[in-house]
């Protein structure tokens, strides 16, 4: 951090939003609408950041569109939820019910004040419905954005939004809604080919292109290629940044404050192992490397959550590489029928059926009888071929070879050779769950019982030929870092907020703790709080220090 100002500001505005995810360009509209001047300064020459290679889910309890489907929910069941699931080791309890307040009013100004328009998720239950969870919901909660066509609204910025690239698992051009529940328009490949003929974009790319859409008509600046390298701060108070372009210095004044909004630290794999303690492989793009964690511990920011991610299983695909190496992908079958997932000593060690958040963090168990970690990365999925057969898998895909890459046998203790896995016990474990999975239980882990947003179906492994994949704890994105107060305000040490300094998104730390209440959580966390940050920070008296500022 630097204590002392520049001799000169390349510019000077009132707010400097770091980051062009879904919660940094919040901040910025509502900064902007407060009547602060503002720009986005952003890493890379792309905008969108994580968001905009997402879902483009919101999990909003209470939100208007529940209403208008006929669904309910209550202030009350909201928080009964996201308290059951944070167990009093969230970093602030407070800030639950800021969130259970806020974030229906956040959407509503977008969809209000800005082109968002999202539409309701009515089928898409909370992630813990299965569960003796109180205040959960059968689904509405989540909303998801309608298509947005770049093409004609953002000509000009279409080849500037951050590419879904390798993240395969996630259809281009349909929207969730149409992956998980199927079209219902008998012309639906019709419409599929007119998106992309007229570059019409679902899910987070569409949530950033509305976002970006407002921010134009209100004349908010962008800085791109621009990385945030240190807080400028006077008299205790942040009034700017240093960022780079192109190899030089820029210094950027901010008279009423800075917002962090520049994601985590999940690229960063010295703070990974630091913090996390074992390794996770990111599904983000390759920028997050905690920018603005350092920025804000630098300011004496306290911290929260550091050990935390939004977590999901990851395989990877010799077919989907990045400049020739493979890169993490999102599982692909974890849970199907007639499927199992072991250790590196062939036990199963989690029900396969757990939202997608929960089951990585079951990798980092410690077993103190034998004082080792079981479930070192990787896991492994095994499966038969009647799955093999009904599910696609990456590339795998049913009624079609199997790639050379994928090991597969013809009995299980052969597979478990080919695995490194003690045929044994591969074969004793598979032996138990058949037989358990024969009466329709699962005594060891309650698979029979709970799922991902249902229970799941279970089958015995069947007839061969039988398949293993590699499975590792993959992350969506850290989620720890500077505490933050009800208005985003980064909270010293001390405990008294930083005069100048906010964050949002996976910058900050996550108000729910560990805990991914559904589908959409992520970026409703971010965007509630960009929402609450924006505002508060245009509502502040510019600081005295810019009285003379210099500006080149």
């Amino acid at each position: 951090m630097i204590v002392e100002l520049p001799e000169s500001w390349d510019e000077v505005v009132d707010v400097v939003v770091v980051g062009s995810g879904g919660a940094a360009l919040t901040a910025a509209t509502l900064a902007a609408d407060g009547g602060a001047r503002t720009i986005v300064v952003e890493k890379t020459d792309m905008i969108g950041g994580t968001t905009a290679v997402s879902g483009g889910v919101l999990w909003i309890p209470q939100n208007a569109h529940m209403a208008e489907g006929g669904l309910e929910d209550s202030r009350e069941e909201a928080l009964a939820y996201v308290r059951h699931l944070a167990m009093g080791v969230e970093p602030d309890p407070a800030l639950l019910e800021v969130f259970v307040d806020s974030a229906p009013v956040a959407l509503d100004y977008l969809e209000t004040n800005t082109p968002v328009t999202m539409t309701s998720l009515s089928l898409f239950p909370d992630y813990y419905f299965p569960y003796d969870v109180p205040g959960k919901k059968a689904g509405g909660r989540s909303v998801e954005p309608v298509p947005y066509p770049f093409g004609t609204e953002l000509p000009d910025w279409r080849d500037r939004l951050v590419s879904r690239g390798t993240l395969l698992s996630l259809g281009s051009y349909t929207t969730l809604a149409e992956d998980l529940f199927g079209a219902k328009d008998p012309d639906f490949d019709a419409e599929l080919a007119r998106r992309e003929a007229e570059d019409v974009r679902p899910k987070g790319a569409a949530l950033i292109g509305m976002l970006w859409k407002g921010l134009l008509a209100r004349d908010v600046g962008i800085r791109l290629a621009t990385p945030a390298r240190e807080l400028i701060a006077s008299d205790g108070a942040i009034v700017g940044l240093r960022a780079e372009h192109e190899g030089n210095d820029v210094f950027l004044g901010a008279r009423k404050g800075v917002v962090l909004a520049c994601g985590g630290f999940e690229w960063n794999r010295d703070m990974v192992r630091d913090l996390i303690g074992y390794d996770v492989q990111p599904l983000s793009p390759p920028n997050n490397v905690g920018d603005g964690l350092i920025m804000a511990t630098e300011a004496g920011a306290a911290l929260a959550n550091l050990n935390s991610y939004w977590g999901t299983p990851a395989m990877f695909d010799p077919a989907i590489v990045d400049h020739g190496e493979p890169v993490p992908q999102f599982e692909g079958g974890r849970g199907m029928p007639g499927s199992i997932v072991v250790n590196g000593h062939g036990h199963r060690f989690a029900n396969e059926a757990v939202p997608y958040n929960d089951f990585p963090k079951a990798f980092g168990t410690f077993d103190a009888s034998k004082a080792e970690f079981p479930n070192r990365a990787p896991g492994w999925m095994i499966f038969d071929h009647e799955a093999k057969e009904t599910t696609q898998i990456l590339s795998i895909t049913p009624g079609q070879p199997v790639p050379e890459w994928v090991v597969r046998a013809d009995t299980i203790a052969e597979l478990a050779g080919r695995i490194d896995v003690d045929p044994g016990t591969l074969d004793a474990t598979v032996s138990r769950y058949n037989a358990h999975a024969e009466q329709g239980i699962d005594p060891d882990f309650g698979r029979h019982q709970f799922g991902l947003m249902g229970v799941p179906p279970l089958r015995p492994l069947g007839a061969a030929p039988y398949y293993a994949l590699a499975l590792y704890p993959g992350t969506l994105g850290t989620n720890g870092g500077p505490r933050v107060t009800a208005d985003g305000q980064v909270l010293a040490r001390t405990g008294s907020p930083i005069p100048g300094l906010y964050a949002a998104g996976n910058t900050a730390a996550n108000v729910f703790g560990w805990a991914y209440p559904s589908g959409g959580a992520t970026i409703a966390h971010g965007v509630t709080f960009g929402y609450l940050a924006g505002r508060h920070v245009a509502e502040q008296t510019a600081n005295r220090a810019f009285t003379h500022a210099a500006v080149r």
